[in-house]
């Protein structure tokens, strides 16, 4: 229960009423058009804009019955540089429930648990690029802090990569990473070692009226397992503002058409809210 704390002191930190830090200039009869600024850059992954992302996660059609639900909160908080470059840093903290039963040829264990599972963080360099090239690369890790039974017990690291296109009507790119477990009782024997090369696929038509349509598929797969995971992926999201603050709502939706049959859900059903925020810790860089 120690990343409890820490998702209050970031909350804390970041949601207060003054937005001015997020240079953007909002009255009440240009909340159409600071809600369609906000809604380009927020679909740009390499954002100047800082935000923090609650997910919602409903995750069901396990082989053997059950389901599970999870709440994520993500902050994305970039670091912008003199020169125009920005040093960007999104941290990931997970509630899950699990009630689902993994079936094996032998048995069907019930795995009833709550709790945190492993904070994991991404921390990447964006160059300043012309023409609306994406570019991105830094690091990708994983902490051993999750409940006793929801953890990997082992600290993983590894290298990521982003590249990709944004344009007024629409962003794409592809951003892959690898994840190694180098410390820890888990990362001892090779069998319970983390060593998992993701990459993520995402497209995004923006529409108008602070409207988007996409699709952001992660690929996966897990070398000690030789288990690949395959969704289809599509998500809408409506930015706009309230109260002074823009706001990102979405739905999406995993199906996954490869998985691990005996741990993995057949489908995935998120809802997204993602206000923007000062980022008050880039002051500590000035």
């Amino acid at each position: 229960m120690a990343c409890k704390p820490l998702a209050l002191i970031i909350t804390g930190i970041l949601l207060t009423p003054n937005f001015a830090s997020a240079d953007v200039d909002i009255s009440k009869s240009e909340s159409d058009q600071a809600a369609e600024k906000a809604a380009k850059e927020l679909a740009n992954p390499n954002t100047a804009y800082a935000s923090l992302n609650l997910k919602l996660q409903y995750s069901g059609g396990y082989d053997g019955g059950g389901d599970s639900f999870a709440t994520v909160l993500q902050p994305t908080l970039p670091f912008p540089m003199d020169n125009g470059d920005k040093l960007i840093f999104r941290p990931a903290i997970s509630y899950v429930q699990n009630d689902f039963h993994m079936d094996s040829p032998t048995r069907s264990q019930h795995m009833d648990q709550s709790g945190v599972t492993d904070i994991s963080f991404d921390l990447a360099y964006a160059p300043k690029m012309e023409g609306g090239t994406i570019v991105a690369f830094g690091l990708f890790a994983s902490l051993p802090t999750g409940s006793n039974d929801l953890t990997a017990d082992q600290f993983a690291i590894g290298p990521e990569f982003m590249f990709g296109k944004a344009s007024s009507e629409r962003v794409v790119g592809m951003f892959p990473n690898h994840l190694y477990g180098v410390s820890g009782d888990g990362a001892d024997h090779s069998d319970t070692r983390i060593n998992k090369t993701s990459t993520q696929v995402f497209w995004v038509e923006i529409l108008g009226g602070g409207w988007t349509v996409g699709s952001a598929p992660t690929f996966s797969y897990d070398w000690n397992k030789d288990q690949a995971e395959v969704p289809l992926n599509i998500s809408v999201t409506k930015t706009t503002v309230l109260n002074g603050r823009p706001w990102k709502f979405g739905i999406e939706a995993n199906y996954y058409i490869e998985k691990d049959e005996k741990t993995r859900p057949d489908f995935m059903l998120s809802f997204n809210i993602s206000p923007v925020v000062e980022n008050k810790l880039a002051s500590l860089f000035d």
